[in-house]
């Protein structure tokens, strides 16, 4: 059952996204601005503003670690398996939701952000040149999630803008459109660089 007086929309995103309702019970605690970080070997990787969620991978050589990557990377709601992917949910609610006499000077809107990341313990076997290609290969594809992060921490509000210059009857319907522009930044972001690789975002 929907909480009442909340609407939880979600946008799962690899490059762009799909909408569905969210319980509030899967929100996130995590709060907004605080800084989480992948282990990398030569130093922490930080990707601001976003939960990391790790899947683990295993290998001592660039083939075997390749192959892991393709095995367990995520895949994105378009069927697109990136080796990292970010999921990021925009919930909208306002006093008197769903009625003609609701207070939108009172919205609120909120974002939760997932970057789903690998991890690799390197064995003792691993060499040192495989070492400090997969640190730079993890700096790299965590720069380029941190972009599509970036793109909804400093948009969202736009949700909130359209919401209030609706009425009780049209804020919905703003809201969506104005989230529909945040999922385009996305689409556009990876069709730009090929999901990263134009960055050089790609292993080995």
């Amino acid at each position: 059952m929907k909480p009442p007086l909340l609407i939880s929309l979600c946008l799962v995103l690899s490059a762009a996204c799909s909408l569905f309702q969210v319980p509030a019970t899967q929100m996130s605690s995590t709060p907004i601005g605080n800084s989480l970080q992948a282990t990398s070997t030569l130093g922490p990787v930080e990707i601001q503003n976003a939960r990391l969620d790790y899947y683990s991978i295993s290998g001592a050589s660039e083939r075997e670690l390749r192959a892991q990557l393709d095995a367990k990377a995520p895949v994105g709601y378009d069927g697109y398996k990136g080796d990292a992917t970010t999921n990021w949910y925009i919930r909208w609610d306002w006093p008197g939701y769903g009625s003609s006499s609701c207070d939108l000077s009172k919205a609120t809107v909120s974002f939760e952000i997932v970057v789903t990341f690998p991890r690799w313990t390197s064995p003792e076997d691993a060499s040192t040149d495989l070492v400090a290609k997969w640190d730079r290969f993890t700096r790299d594809l965590a720069e380029h999630e941190q972009n599509h992060v970036d793109f909804v921490v400093d948009n969202y509000l736009s949700v909130l803008d359209a919401i209030r210059s609706a009425t009780c009857d049209t804020a919905d319907a703003a809201a969506a459109s104005a989230l529909e522009a945040i999922r385009q930044l996305d689409r556009d972001y990876d069709t730009a660089t090929n999901h990263g690789e134009t960055e050089g975002v790609r292993f080995p």
